[in-house]
């Protein structure tokens, strides 16, 4: 048996309105940061760096400054959102309203794991239906058309919405934690995966491996080919992390595959 010394997190009153700004302003400063750096760094290292030495596997050509600038506004703006989020679920766990839990048993050795990707399952299924839903007409219109606005995405859009939207998106975890029982590595986990995924999706630029297209696992995994077709076409390839709604659903886009391919085989190697 064993616990993680998180009590320092408890020990302050974060309700009070002093604490509240400045645990806000914290997470504010490490979310905000963390998407600047990882999209910095992903742009860098494998849009440029994997695009110059395999530049089949660019999806398209590299975004304008521009519309760079203004997704970090925007993703400014998410940011802030994010941080109250967080500040209400540190609340929430201070006040033992939530099923956050600190220490480990025996059964964790399953429940962790299984906890986890029960968590991807049922972030999956909100965000695909959210998604459709925001791809309504009117819906669109109104915010969803934010993050639409980049048709060519970079790692910079990974973080780009209308502030409803990052609202709909924040609301989630805090959400979770109040019925699902979660380790806290599984919440960290969870918030690790969607950053990852976010950029790796967004960045321009497939890294999978051609095989990953015929495996019984990688095949429903979301990668930058399918959510590109997304922001190329609109009405498909919804999903989040997976495909498997998509493909329930039928909304994965009939070309996926062929663009999959094209982008992740060099292509003097398609001709033998």
């Amino acid at each position: 048996m064993m616990d993680f010394d998180l009590n320092w997190l408890l020990s302050t009153d974060y309700t009070q309105p002093d604490s509240f700004i400045i645990i806000t302003t914290i997470l504010l400063a490490g979310i905000f940061l963390r998407y600047l750096l990882m999209a910095w760094i992903y742009h860098e290292l494998v849009y440029k760096k994997l695009g110059n030495y395999q530049p089949y596997r660019r999806l398209h050509e590299q975004v304008r400054l521009p519309q760079v600038r203004k997704e970090i506004r925007y993703s400014f703006l998410g940011a802030i959102i994010f941080a109250f989020s967080g500040t209400l679920m540190l609340i929430c766990w201070q006040k033992d309203l939530t099923q956050l839990y600190t220490q480990l048993n025996l059964i964790d050795l399953i429940w962790i794991p299984l906890s986890f990707f029960l968590g991807l399952f049922i972030h999956e299924t909100y965000y695909y239906w959210l998604h459709r839903w925001m791809h309504l007409p009117k819906v669109l219109k109104h915010f969803h058309h934010t993050h639409h606005n980049s048709l060519y995405t970079s790692s910079f859009t990974s973080f780009s919405f209308h502030p409803i939207e990052a609202f709909l998106q924040a609301v989630f975890l805090p959400l979770l934690v109040l019925f699902l029982p979660m380790h806290f590595s599984v919440l960290l986990a969870m918030l690790v995966t969607m950053s990852v995924t976010a950029v790796i999706n967004h960045a321009g630029v497939e890294v999978y491996a051609s095989s990953a297209i015929r495996s019984p696992l990688t095949r429903w995994i979301v990668g930058a080919t399918h959510h590109d077709l997304h922001h190329l076409k609109y009405r498909c390839n919804y999903g989040l992390y997976f495909t498997f709604w998509d493909v329930w659903m039928k909304t994965e886009d009939s070309e996926f595959e062929k663009r999959f391919l094209e982008h992740s085989i060099k292509p003097d190697t398609k001709k033998n």
